[in-house]
């Protein structure tokens, strides 16, 4: 039996036979990220509102529109470099080696589909097309100071290589604009595969065995968190897995989802109903995004 795409209410929520087609395309997608991690033994886990989905509702929020997977550095650096000989068309690995993203962050895309983000024309990003997300955990140093040194680096870094990856300078305007072609200039010398390479041997050297919480730093970083917010998890809620129900698949978690969710959401049986993160303003299951691109360059 096939993914039910009609509307529907859900928790009080209205679910439309749209948003029904983007979860379709997303665990098409999600089910292609799973068989190519289970081909070279790579662990991976549902993250975020995908896992409380899967806990809470044993598939999407009801308000949500994405789905979110984790690794640990690792086994997320292997995927780096699998991943564009792995997917293929309509397929598309999207890492900051591959295209303009940023980093600490993998994306994989339905080439023949679009999802755009409100302010898409000021990045520099190539494929535009469905996408879910794969985030990197690293290893969070017990000594908080050495934390704070090692976050405050990695952020200067990442602001550095994302600008020069992403951001369009003639978009920008005066001071901005001056700053992000001084920027450009130094990264132009550096390189962003070196700068790049720094950041993650700075993620790189705490070791598991000799701390015990772990984080998703580098997007933290790019996201130009505060550290005072950053929520730490227990390495321990990631010694096993097990596989949830989520729609007509299942995904892998951790086993210790329930104090892993609880750290990040507090009491996460109760829903809160909110929007979803993203401002899109045209999602196109049926189309390619360089087709809505270009109609939409058209009425313009």
């Amino acid at each position: 039996m096939g993914f039910n795409l009609n509307e529907e209410v859900i928790d009080g929520h209205l679910v439309t036979t749209e948003t029904k087609k983007l979860w379709a395309v997303e665990m098409d997608l999600a089910k292609k990220l799973l068989e190519v991690c289970a081909k070279y033994d790579l662990k991976i886990w549902a993250d975020g509102g995908t896992l409380l989905g899967a806990v809470r509702h044993k598939g999407f929020i009801p308000w949500d529109d994405d789905m979110d997977f984790a690794m640990m550095r690792d086994d997320y650096n292997q995927l780096l470099e699998i991943g564009p000989k792995e997917f293929k068309d309509p397929y598309f690995f999207q890492s900051i080696y591959t295209d303009n993203i940023s980093g600490g962050l993998i994306k994989i895309r339905n080439s023949n589909t679009a999802m755009l983000e409100k302010g898409y024309d000021h990045y520099k990003i190539g494929n535009l097309g469905c996408a879910i997300d794969v985030f990197v955990l690293d290893v969070v140093p017990d000594d908080k100071k050495v934390f704070a040194k090692e976050y405050k680096r990695v952020r200067r870094l990442r602001r550095i290589v994302n600008n020069y990856k992403l951001l369009k300078t003639s978009k920008l305007s005066g001071k901005t604009k001056l700053l992000n072609i001084v920027n450009n200039l130094v990264v132009s010398f550096w390189g962003v595969n070196r700068l790049q390479k720094r950041i993650v041997r700075i993620l790189s050297k705490p070791k598991v065995e000799d701390n015990k919480n772990i984080s998703l730093i580098d997007f933290f970083a790019a996201m130009k968190y505060d550290i005072n917010k950053i929520k730490v998890r227990n390495i321990q809620s990631y010694d096993e897995a097990v596989l949830l129900p989520f729609c007509d698949m299942m995904i892998p978690a951790p086993k210790g989802y329930h104090e892993l969710l609880t750290t990040i959401y507090g009491d996460y049986m109760t829903p809160v109903k909110g929007g979803a993160l993203h401002q899109m303003i045209r999602i196109d299951c049926e189309r390619s995004y360089k087709e809505v691109i270009a109609e939409l360059n058209e009425t313009r």
